[in-house]
């Protein structure tokens, strides 16, 4: 049923009332060389009960690694843990690596224009081609910094979405062990006074060579756990090849039902 409605919305925005959502600030395939949008700084508070603050962590794509930026249109903000200051959400987020495009920017959109929410803020802190085990371990500084600016900045978070799983595909990670490293890196957030659902996705496409898929697909399905507040987030491999600029990260219209997918499960 997720699925369905999530298509259904990706629909909806592929055509008649997605114009605005399918015009990037840049489409192109070096990003890189393109620099960044000027920023617009907000104010971070007040918060009202209508607004969701929406932690991004993962690898690259839930990173800025899809090829199609986009400036959100609505009341939809960007933490940046570098400043502690909010700017109006654009492409590539603060926070987090990749010149390109993120998901979580279309997603805040689509919640504000749904009326779910009156107000997004996303903190992104996902790294690209990072294990579970590299993001619990020697990149988990980054998080626990960004953890830290968000409380100073009275930011609290309302949402926790975690897609990642592409390198262990490649690598040799066991179920045991990605269900040990996750829930390790779960228990970082909750340390922290965090305890937002914590949305994981089932996602390991990227490219080919992802011999281990079937075994990291599994141990995302085994890592949901109701002590740790652990919920299933949406199948990120059923965007298909159509919808991947390089066989792994998004093109614009990947971007889109990317963020359709993840809006189903926004509560």
């Amino acid at each position: 049923m997720r699925r369905q409605f999530a298509f259904l919305i990706g629909g909806l925005l592929i055509g008649g009332t997605a114009a605005a959502f399918l015009k990037p600030v840049e489409h192109r395939n070096n990003l890189a060389e393109i620099p960044p949008p000027l920023r617009v700084e907000r104010p971070c508070t007040p918060v009202s009960g209508r607004t969701a603050v929406i932690i991004v962590h993962g690898q690259s794509n839930a990173a800025n690694f899809g090829n199609a930026r986009h400036t959100a249109r609505k009341a939809v903000d960007n933490f940046d843990p570098a400043t502690g200051k909010c700017f109006a959400a654009a492409d590539p987020l603060l926070g987090t690596d990749g010149p390109g495009g993120s998901f979580a920017t279309r997603l805040g959109d689509i919640l504000v224009e749904a009326g779910r929410y009156d107000r997004v803020i996303i903190i992104a802190v996902a790294r690209g081609s990072s294990s579970i085990s590299a993001l619990n371990n020697e990149k988990s500084g980054q998080l626990i910094d960004a953890l830290s600016a968000a409380k100073a900045a009275a930011l609290v978070p309302t949402h926790i979405l975690f897609q990642q799983g592409e390198q262990d595909a490649r690598l040799q990670t066991s179920a045991e062990q990605y269900v040990t490293q996750l829930h390790q890196l779960v228990r970082r957030f909750r340390a922290a006074g965090i305890d937002a659902p914590f949305y994981l996705a089932r996602s390991t496409t990227c490219g080919g060579n992802e011999n281990n898929a079937t075994t990291v697909r599994a141990a995302q399905l085994a890592a949901l756990d109701d002590s740790l507040n652990i919920r299933q987030g949406p199948d990120t491999d059923t965007i298909g090849m159509d919808g991947r600029a390089d066989g792994c990260h998004m093109n614009e219209a990947g971007t889109v039902a990317h963020a359709a997918l993840w809006a189903a499960f926004i509560r």
